[in-house]
């Protein structure tokens, strides 16, 4: 009896008990019209920043006008326009300026933005009385040493297969080395032999013919197969005639 009692409590619990809700999820805070139109801007300026640094141009040359704010630069590329405004920061070398000190026949070099018109619309321009000087080149030469001078420390090169001679400028800080049983040793300046194969690293300016040498070295001997060799002509002989003998 006892046990139906209990069976039947069990039950009736299980009809009358409340069903526990499940708590629904929170609902997600709204962006304020004023935040999203915070962030619409700053994406503006992202894609406006982005498009001026793709139109960011250097035009450079000699000023050979001046109009106004606009300058008109001459390179071997033709003419370049710019235009300047109270933004423009001028500088004369490394020191500041303004737009009154420029004067014709200056090289300018102007840094700004492109317009649709292709004008330079400058933000720092920058005054030279002279151009830069032209780029040094480096030069690698080869040759038979044809002719020292030991005053002034210069090689003639004479290479063995192109009618052409060098003239390489040794300094004091040219690193010289030479071939020496089969080692490569270092050497000095009066190493240096008339018939030595030289190979020279250097820099040359552009206006000049001399190569300034920043490595030398030095193979003792004659190059096998670069030297003509002139045959040493023979002696004909002439063959004695046999005496016919007496009958």
């Amino acid at each position: 009896m006892m046990k139906k009692i209990l069976v039947a409590l069990i039950i009736f619990l299980l009809l009358v008990s409340p069903v526990v809700a499940q708590t629904p999820p929170p609902e997600e805070e709204a962006t304020p019209p004023g935040k999203v139109q915070e962030i619409r801007e700053q994406a503006q300026e992202r894609i406006m920043a982005l498009r001026q640094a793709a139109k960011k141009r250097a035009y450079w040359g000699e000023l050979v006008e001046i109009t106004n704010s606009t300058l008109v630069l001459e390179n071997p590329r033709g003419e370049k326009r710019v235009k300047t405004d109270d933004d423009t920061k001028f500088f004369l070398g490394k020191t500041a300026t303004s737009f009154e000190d420029l004067e014709i026949d200056n090289f300018i070099i102007a840094m700004g933005y492109l317009d649709e018109n292709g004008v330079l619309e400058a933000k720092r321009v920058i005054s030279l009385k002279k151009a830069p000087k032209p780029a040094i080149k480096r030069h690698a030469v080869y040759g038979k040493v044809s002719d020292i001078s030991e005053d002034e420390k210069i090689l003639a090169l004479t290479h063995p297969k192109k009618d052409v001679t060098y003239e390489v400028q040794v300094t004091g800080t040219t690193r010289i080395t030479k071939k020496v049983e089969e080692e490569i040793k270092k050497a000095t300046f009066a190493d240096i032999e008339i018939g030595d194969r030289v190979v020279a690293i250097g820099t040359k300016e552009e206006e000049s013919e001399t190569i300034t040498a920043r490595k030398v070295h030095v193979i003792p001997g004659k190059a096998k197969g670069l030297e003509k060799v002139t045959p040493t002509p023979t002696e004909e002989v002439t063959p004695t005639p046999t005496p016919t003998p007496e009958e």
